[in-house]
């Protein structure tokens, strides 16, 4: 109890330390005193809570686009548009004049989370588990309509509250089609082109929306450029922009007649296109990899891809869940085969003696 006690002393003697260095109270030998309180904050405070610094938000970007080169499969959009955008809004030589909001569109499977996963990875030093980087889940946060207002006056001061504590802040919300459809017009001015907001400054936080809202507009735009000849590699974010937009505004959700479409405040909208057989094929042996089977044979990647439902009809270029529920499937064909070889070799035993 005693050392508790004194750990909490502890932590408020570095906290007046870094604030007498931060508003410069000192004149005389001021840069020997910052560097000093510098070290005993680095060395002290931030050993015992997770600080501001660029220890705790490296950010990253080559270990991203390296992450998303190797892991993410037929996703050029995404992948190229997400690692600029972010590059590009915490640059040392740019002052954004807003938050960045970005919002990621398509059908479950496409990697929306899985890209979201390492965005976080390396953006941050603690990666999910970091204080600053806030995840929401539409159904579990945002579950009743009735309490729409309860919701917006909770996130507004949650939102508010972090970035005074830090601005570079990460706030993801997930299954943004499952949310009352006006909660997010709360946020509206934290993501407007505004300096402060009630005397704080959001303009260094990053807002990530992801959504199933317009998928099937996707699929479609996706087809259309296909039967017109147009490669996957050289579609672009204007193919689906407005097709985007126009889905996230009319479908039920949390973006439904939205303030922030409206009012134009997303900077980019994702398309997270559908995902074909050769994509399908290279997250099977990915997860036959994680599984320590470097070079599966060709009929235990089939057998998995067995399991893969295609459409829309009469087509059937894309698979209905992307890359989900493989993992399971590479298990039980891993467990199967493994356990077929040892009966095997336990018949050749009995065979041989």
């Amino acid at each position: 109890m005693r050392l508790h006690i004194w750990k909490i002393v502890f932590v408020i003697v570095c906290n007046v330390i870094h604030f007498a260095i931060s508003v410069e109270l000192l004149s005389i030998g001021a840069a020997a005193v910052v560097g000093v309180g510098s070290f005993i904050y680095q060395n002290t405070l931030c050993r015992l809570k997770e600080c501001c610094t660029k220890n705790e938000i490296p950010a990253d970007f080559d270990k991203l686009e390296q992450l998303l080169d190797e892991k993410v499969y037929g996703q050029h959009l995404a992948k190229e548009t997400i690692v600029n955008a972010l590059r590009g809004h915490w640059s040392d030589n740019y002052e954004s004049p807003k938050a960045l909001t970005l919002s990621f569109h398509g059908w479950p499977g496409g990697g929306k989370n899985y890209i979201a996963g390492f965005i976080k990875d390396s953006l941050y030093a603690l990666g999910s588990k970091s204080d600053h980087v806030h995840h929401f889940m539409g159904r579990i946060h945002f579950p009743e309509v009735a309490r729409t207002q309860e919701y917006q006056d909770n996130l507004y001061q949650w939102i508010k509250g972090n970035v005074t504590r830090c601005q570079k802040q990460l706030f993801i919300f997930d299954e943004v089609n499952k949310m009352p459809p006006k909660v997010l017009n709360v946020i509206k001015p934290m993501i407007d082109y505004n300096q402060d907001v009630e005397k704080v400054d959001y303009r260094k936080a990053i807002f990530i929306f992801l959504s199933n809202t317009g998928e099937s507009l996707i699929t479609e735009k996706a087809i259309q450029l296909w039967k017109s000849g147009v490669r996957r590699e050289d579609v672009g974010l204007k193919d689906f922009e407005s097709v985007i937009t126009m889905g996230a505004f009319n479908e039920e959700g949390g973006f439904h007649h939205s303030d922030t479409i409206k009012s134009n405040l997303i900077d980019h909208y994702i398309p997270f296109l559908p995902m074909e057989h050769e994509h399908v094929r290279l997250c099977i042996i990915d997860q036959f990899k994680l599984r320590s089977v470097l070079e599966p044979k060709e009929e235990h990647i089939q057998e998995v891809m067995d399991f893969v439902e295609w459409g829309p009809l009469p087509d059937n270029l894309y698979s209905k869940t992307g890359c989900k529920r493989l993992s399971q499937k590479v298990a039980m064909t891993v467990q199967k085969y493994r356990i077929r070889e040892k009966a095997i070799e336990k018949s050749s035993e009995k065979t041989n003696s």
